[in-house]
């Protein structure tokens, strides 16, 4: 009960200061208050204004930043593209370069005599440094015969020819051997692959100096002579040793050709080495 009339109280002073508020306001009574309202309150609206401002401006530049973020993600993905699309170009003009030397070389020589392929397929591994290209057989091509790449070097021998394919043994693979001859000197030895896809050259007291040029002596009747087959990179030994180290770097490197020439109007004598 003494709940209830507390309760009662609180309305009845609440519903009166509300009827006096209403009556003072109408007739002005609160005037003088309401200035003085207003004296205090104006200094704590800038204070407070001072205060949010900054926030709202945070505020703001928060939500530039994320603008700025997504242009910035999109131009990264734009760049991207860019740079794919770039790749593709160097890869078609390295391919058309290719085949403008290899047309040029062809030029040179009787017509039929070689034949212009493409790699389609590599296959490198620790026993193997293979590669097939897109004619055989029904172009003429044969088992054992001399691939060259597009500027001429010795690339490896064709050792399977089907219809329209056919696959060839790169001179780094580790069963290959050329009879080769250096050309400064004219000294004879034997241009090895490896497990490595390395090259080196075998020969027996004889001079060479880094930076010389081996080319096919045509000994065995594998090759035609005179074909670049590499360069002399180091040389372990003096030309008193019976046999010195040589490695060698091929002229062109076999794992980035795309385009091959097939010397059809060639083959060898001896048969295909293994």
């Amino acid at each position: 009960m003494a709940l209830w009339t507390r309760y009662t109280w609180w309305l009845g002073i609440m519903a009166g200061l509300a009827i006096f508020l209403g009556l003072a306001g109408r007739v002005q009574v609160l005037g003088p208050v309401q200035g003085l309202f207003l004296a205090v309150a104006q200094p704590l609206e800038r204070l407070v204004g001072s205060i949010a401002r900054p926030v709202a401006n945070l505020l703001g530049d928060l939500g530039d930043l994320d603008e700025i973020r997504n242009e910035n993600r999109a131009l990264r993905l734009e760049n991207e593209a860019l740079q794919i699309r770039l790749t593709q170009l160097q890869g078609e003009l390295t391919l058309s370069a290719e085949l403008q030397q290899a047309l040029d070389e062809l030029k040179a020589e009787a017509p039929g005599s070689r034949q212009l392929a493409t790699v389609v397929h590599r296959d490198a591994s620790s026993f193997t440094d293979t590669i097939s290209i897109d004619h055989g057989t029904s172009s003429g091509i044969k088992e054992g015969m001399v691939v060259l790449s597009a500027q001429g070097s010795l690339l490896g021998t064709v050792t399977r020819a089907l219809p329209g394919q056919a696959f060839v043994r790169l001179i780094t693979d580790s069963r290959s051997r050329v009879s080769g001859q250096v050309v400064e000197t004219q000294a004879e030895g034997v241009v090895a692959g490896s497990l490595q896809g390395e090259l080196t050259f075998t020969l027996v007291r004889a001079e060479v100096r880094p930076g010389d040029v081996i080319t096919t002596s045509g000994i065995g009747g594998n090759y035609p002579p005179g074909i670049p087959v590499a360069r002399v990179v180091t040389v372990e030994g003096t030309p008193q040793d019976l046999f010195r180290r040589v490695r060698l770097e091929p002229l062109v490197r076999p794992s980035t050709v795309q385009t091959v020439i097939v010397i059809t109007g060639f083959l060898p004598a001896a048969g295909l080495q293994e």
